[in-house]
């Protein structure tokens, strides 16, 4: 789910089945930046989310609101998802502009299906797609009911790494340009990114100290940002 908000603050989350990264970021777009307000991370050992589903809905929603309490109560709540529970695939099609029959996927009435495109190829075109199942989707979206959270957008942390790529180049992203990147990864969006490429994103203030382990979770909160269209 997704709203275009006129706020240059988010907060973003990213949930994997052993822990949780928090990040309050701020754009500035005179320069196109983001910039690092707050960084909070949790390490889960007892099956909290267990393949991403919320066994133990109180005390996620706890830590959550423990970290949202610092914001402005009007800043969104940006959430991206990681983990097994996820289907997710790399499809080439004859059609740049597919609606759901075009891909081969189960359409079962379980599952959410969404889709971005990523490049063309040799008249195909390549699309990343993912599947939720709509109890989980509906899980976190109680959570955030009972605790009052303004979540605003929710997706995987694949569709956000895509969409900080593009981000990340800007006036000068070109599909041909991920096409190659990808086919030099195997399609693996999340191997994409070097090291350097998060100061690039982020301007991280010196007292905030960032794991490599944290490392990707905060590109893909740059991209939750930046599906945001700010």
């Amino acid at each position: 789910m997704k709203d275009r908000l006129n706020s240059h603050e988010a907060y973003t989350i990213l949930f994997s089945p052993r822990s949780l990264t928090g990040a309050l970021l701020k754009h500035n777009p005179a320069t196109g930046m983001f910039h690092l307000r707050s960084l909070q991370h949790a390490q889960l050992h007892n099956l909290e989310l267990e393949r991403l589903t919320l066994f133990n809905p109180t005390a996620i929603g706890s830590i959550i609101t423990q970290w949202y309490a610092a914001c402005d109560q009007s800043t969104p709540l940006l959430f991206a998802l990681h983990g097994p529970a996820i289907e997710e695939h790399m499809l080439l099609l004859h059609t740049a502009h597919p609606n759901d029959s075009h891909f081969p996927i189960s359409h079962a009435p379980h599952l959410s299906w969404k889709h971005t495109y990523l490049y063309s190829l040799d008249h195909r075109h390549c699309f990343y797609l993912c599947g939720m199942p709509k109890p989980l989707l509906f899980q976190y979206q109680l959570m955030a009911i009972e605790h009052n959270l303004p979540l605003t957008l929710l997706t995987t942390e694949r569709m956000a790494l895509a969409h900080c790529y593009r981000a990340m180049n800007g006036a000068a992203y070109r599909p041909a340009q991920l096409a190659h990147a990808l086919q030099m990864q195997h399609n693996r969006i999340e191997r994409l990114f070097f090291k350097e490429d998060l100061s690039r994103m982020l301007i991280i203030p010196s007292h905030i100290k960032v794991d490599d382990s944290i490392r990707l979770p905060l590109l893909a909160a740059c991209g939750l940002f930046a599906m945001q269209g700010l």
